[in-house]
């Protein structure tokens, strides 16, 4: 909230410090409401829904210091940051796990929860054996049930053919090129990319996640955006049932987040103004969740009838979008 960070440390700091005690809840798997029907006539029901609802986390904590003015200050600089009237916090937590192969820990990707403060930071002062401390029993509620990874996943409607290694047998075209002239051009791709409509997503963490779409032109048509089952079926369709214009070098974004939609169309490189798009958008369309595990996935563009050979080559050049999309991971606890 206010940028401070502040490790929750063990035993034995010897400085003002924050230490995590034992007994921390609510990191696991965050609770869940069922709906379900009993049948009129029959013995048992059917379930409706299920939905996980907001996450409440405590966390025993001791401020330590050598001197009581060192854990006042500490103990203030705390209070002030968890004020909620003035935003949401972070909880970051990092696991350490042992790989296969043997050797010291590694530490897994560090997941975040988003909260709220409520209650615990009211006080409980002492002091002993030349140290002073303050214990707490810290409560923060999360409206966002799941941990998130710290960084975004994306994916492409693109695939590439890499021809050649990144690091080539002697005499070889390389890769990668040091002044960008050379064979290798540089830093790009050494294939060409293929541009395909359909794509075999295997999303990470285990609870399902709102997708930012981005479409970049050349596109002039309607679409849509469409899940399909494990049988190739259509499930779930994201359309736009009015043209969208996009010549290249312009974006399409769709964020479909829960709380947080927006559509609209700006430079690719980020400048100038952003044009809301909602007028195309179909809005009893859905703005479809990835499921863990695979997802396919394909684009859709509406192509006009009748048209000549001629003409199909034209439309064909003029919609060739690349889509790509990215998403916060989420997990049901650490």
């Amino acid at each position: 909230m206010d940028g401070r960070l502040y490790t929750l440390a063990g035993e034995g700091a010897t400085s003002a410090a924050v230490l995590l005690q034992p007994g921390a809840k609510g990191l696991d798997a965050p609770s869940y409401t069922i709906y379900a029907d009993e049948y009129p006539a029959i013995d048992g029901g059917f379930v409706r829904s299920a939905r996980a609802g907001i996450r409440e986390v405590f966390l025993p904590l001791k401020i330590i210091a050598p001197t009581r003015p060192a854990m006042m200050k500490l103990k203030r600089e705390l209070i002030t940051s968890l004020n909620p009237t003035k935003g949401f916090v972070q909880l970051l937590v990092t696991e350490y796990g042992q790989p296969a192969s043997g050797g010291p820990l590694e530490a897994e990707p560090t997941k975040q929860l988003t909260c709220y403060y409520v209650s615990g930071v009211e006080g409980g002062d002492g002091s002993s054996q030349g140290v002073t401390w303050s214990s707490y029993g810290l409560i923060l509620r999360a409206p966002d049930p799941y941990f998130r990874s710290l960084f975004r996943t994306e994916a492409s409607f693109v695939q590439y053919d890499v021809l050649r290694p990144f690091i080539p047998a002697e005499g070889a075209n390389p890769f990668l090129s040091v002044d960008g002239v050379a064979p290798g051009q540089g830093l790009t791709l050494s294939s060409n990319p293929e541009w395909i409509t359909t794509q075999l997503l295997s999303s990470v963490g285990d609870a399902a996640v709102q997708p930012r779409w981005t479409i970049q032109g050349p596109l002039n048509s309607t679409f849509s955006l469409r899940l399909h089952d494990a049988d190739g079926e259509v499930v779930k369709s994201l359309r736009f049932n009015r043209a969208v214009s996009l010549p290249h070098g312009q974006t399409l974004t769709i964020e479909t987040t829960r709380g947080e939609p927006d559509i609209y169309q700006q430079a690719s490189d980020g400048t100038g103004p952003r044009t809301p798009m909602w007028s195309r958008f179909d809005i009893t369309s859905d703005m479809w969740a990835l499921e863990p595990g695979p997802n396919q996935i394909s684009l859709q563009i509406d192509q006009p009838a009748g048209l000549t050979p001629e003409e199909l080559e034209a439309w064909l050049a003029d919609n060739r979008p690349v889509i790509g999309l990215s998403y916060l991971p989420a997990y049901l606890g650490i």
